[in-house]
């Protein structure tokens, strides 16, 4: 647990070094490499042993084209069920090399540096430290094991910052800030990149979708159609297992797709109420902001996917694998929670006390006591018990 802790304060000390002297390209680049590679370098030279899909897919696919000498088509072909992205960088990685942490270190790189450059790109409507911070607690572990869904995150949040950034500039300054085309194409090509590496990325199209719809309805007027759409939520949940097997059974989406329904039988609780903390959290700062101040559509867009992230979660606990959706509304938190705190806060004063002392604190302790007890306690994901590998240089 020391060697995590030590990472990311080292990690934090760079993102904060960053933000501070912003306009100092000297000092940028310092804290930005102080910020980026203590991650990325124990995320590289971890064991096999750290990540409970290290022994799964991500030493045997790279082993196995480094020592077999296949050719790219070949190799894809070998495994029809891992997207071509991942497939790709394994690829070029082997010809470079056989040595499993350049691997790593490449993987660590994709999925560090861009949530670094989304936290920067946030920097004037939210701490980037405190960015930083909520992902390392809520996240960082489960990115030593499910690498390829963690670049498609990463990237996929990458597209929503660019997306959502005119909206925060109007709504801050009242002027609408027109950027073209510009936006949506540098956004797409993201979520290309990321539906590359994991195809749950079709989950990010559901972002513009949601804030086109509060932008538009308002809740105070349209009590119907959101009843209607949580209603209609609420139907596919419960006939989300029954509807995957059908499209399963009809051909409409691959047999593999067979391990996120029932039918796998291999479900188990893991994180139970644990995983709600951090949902549970946001959703109470964000109803206490909606009823204090008059919500804007990005208070209202960060409600309701944090509602989401709990349906999903909720979902999860009867069918394990269906957490891997919300994983991208969680992550939204990392975006949600540092602007409330940045531009709603919210202090606390004590009786006995003159000083005042802010929420932030008060939620970094929480997330802290969760990720030690999911993580560290729970040892979800295999990642408590951090080893250096011994086989570096052989």
């Amino acid at each position: 647990m020391i060697i995590y802790i030590f990472i990311f304060a080292l990690s934090l000390l760079g993102v904060k070094i960053a933000d501070m002297w912003y306009d100092d390209q000297r000092r940028l680049w310092a804290g930005s490499l102080l910020a980026v590679l203590p991650p990325i370098i124990i995320a590289g030279l971890r064991d096999s042993t750290v990540g409970s899909d290290m022994e799964l897919y991500i030493v045997p696919i790279f082993n196995g084209i480094a020592s077999n000498g296949q050719n790219l088509a070949e190799f894809i072909d070998s495994y029809p069920d891992i997207e071509f992205g991942y497939l790709l960088l394994n690829y070029v990685v082997a010809q470079v090399t056989d040595l499993s942490f350049v691997l790593l270190i490449c993987i660590h790189i994709l999925i560090i540096i861009p949530l670094y450059v989304t936290a920067m790109k946030w920097r004037d409507y939210l701490s980037p430290v405190l960015f930083m911070f909520i992902f390392y607690m809520i996240f960082f572990q489960e990115s030593l094991s499910i690498v390829r869904q963690s670049i498609a995150l990463s990237f996929s949040m990458l597209a929503l910052t660019l997306f959502l950034k005119p909206q925060i500039i109007q709504i801050d300054t009242g002027e609408n800030i027109d950027t073209g085309v510009r936006r949506y194409v540098y956004s797409g090509v993201y979520l290309v990149i990321a539906f590359l590496f994991h195809q749950t990325t079709v989950i990010a199209l559901s972002f513009p979708i949601v804030f086109f719809i509060v932008d538009r309805f308002s809740m105070r007027q349209a009590y119907a159609f959101y009843i209607g759409v949580a209603l209609a939520i609420v139907v596919f949940f419960l006939n989300l297992d029954a509807l995957l097997i059908w499209l399963i059974d009809s051909g409409y989406i691959d047999l593999k797709f067979i391990k996120y329904t029932s039918a796998d039988d291999t479900f188990t609780p893991v994180l139970g109420a644990a995983n709600f903390v951090v949902k549970v959290l946001t959703i109470a700062y964000l109803v206490y902001i909606m009823i204090i101040y008059k919500a804007d559509s990005l208070i209202k867009f960060f409600l309701v996917v944090a509602v989401l992230d709990m349906l999903f979660s909720l979902c999860a606990l009867i069918m394990q694998p269906l957490d891997r959706i919300s994983l991208y509304f969680r992550l939204v938190s990392c975006i949600s929670l540092p602007y409330l705190i940045f531009n709603y806060p919210v202090f606390f004063t004590d009786e006995d006390s003159p000083y005042t002392r802010p929420v932030e604190g008060i939620v970094c302790v929480i997330l802290f006591v969760y990720w030690f007890y999911v993580y560290m306690l729970g040892n979800y994901d295999d990642t408590a018990d951090y080893q250096i590998s011994g086989t570096l240089f052989i």
